[in-house]
């Protein structure tokens, strides 16, 4: 039903921009035949995948987007943009002394436990990639200033998650005999140092609000240069699989545990931003 609403969404704003491009076309200065607009872009700047937690620091990292695009100009100063570009999109996030509790898991002898764990110096770093496919609205003065505005389709294409060098202190409380394990390292409780993981993140298809607007510059009478800056904002959580376990255990391999991303276990309304300079050639006929 979700995703229902995100393409009823995006046929509502193509409604309108054919409404606004022929409503322009009727008001404006018509051309002789309408304008085509090929071009290649690459920008780049603050691309970050965003959350909340209820503990930690969270930081953006660099990234950005190239792709092609095209532009029909129904009139001189109005058209509508569409394309494929590929974002690349970052973040990190530091924990420290932070305590989580994985309830029901079941050890090697059928015994049934909660994992308390323990956090230090957890420093995880995700990274993912999409697909992004606009529908714009362009409008480009006579003074050679322009505007986009519209919507993005982002289909994620890869995401992945890195830990390093964290300390982890995990003990087990059995319920049914009232005992805690603290040492037993064979059985995935204790201390455990310089821990290093590597895993893959399933993000969903997400829809982006989009902006743009610069100048324009002509380097030829059909060769125009566009430089400007760019917002695209995530409107839904991007991400798969949420609130699962952040202690990922096996019985058949106790001590082989591994972590799930804090994308998936412990982050809130999980979305992608990305705001930024871009730089467009693009070939008109």
């Amino acid at each position: 039903m979700r995703n229902y609403s995100y393409f009823v969404v995006i046929l509502l704003f193509t409604n309108c921009f054919f409404v606004l491009s022929t409503s322009a076309q009727q008001r404006g200065r018509s051309m002789s035949t309408s304008a085509h607009e090929f071009s290649v872009y690459v920008s780049g700047g603050l691309s970050s995948i965003r959350y909340q937690l209820s503990s930690g620091d969270v930081s953006g990292g660099l990234g950005g987007d190239f792709g092609l695009g095209y532009t029909l100009f129904f009139v001189e100063s109005w058209g509508v943009n569409t394309g494929a570009g590929l974002g690349l999109y970052n973040a990190k996030v530091a924990l420290n002394d932070v305590k989580t509790i994985t309830p029901n898991l079941i050890d090697s002898d059928g015994d049934r436990f909660d994992m308390h764990s323990e956090m230090s110096e957890y420093s995880e770093i995700q990274r993912a990639m999409f697909l992004n496919v606009p529908l714009m609205v362009k409008f480009q003065s006579q003074k050679n200033f322009y505007v986009m505005g519209g919507l993005k389709v982002g289909v994620p294409l890869g995401g992945k998650y890195s830990l390093r060098n964290a300390t982890l202190s995990n003990s087990g409380y059995y319920p049914v005999i009232n005992n805690w394990a603290n040492e037993q390292a064979f059985a995935g409780f204790g201390d455990f140092y310089f821990q290093k993981f590597d895993n893959r993140l399933q993000f969903d298809v997400t829809v982006l609000f989009a902006l743009e607007g610069g100048m324009k510059l002509n380097i030829s009478d059909n060769i125009p240069l566009y430089i400007g800056a760019y917002l695209d904002i995530g409107l839904n959580n991007a991400v798969q699989n949420r609130n699962l376990p952040f202690i990922s255990y096996n019985a058949d391999n106790e001590s082989g545990f591994t972590t799930n991303s804090v994308l998936t276990s412990l982050a809130e309304k999980v979305n992608v931003m990305a705001v930024g300079v871009k730089v467009r050639v693009a070939l008109r006929k």
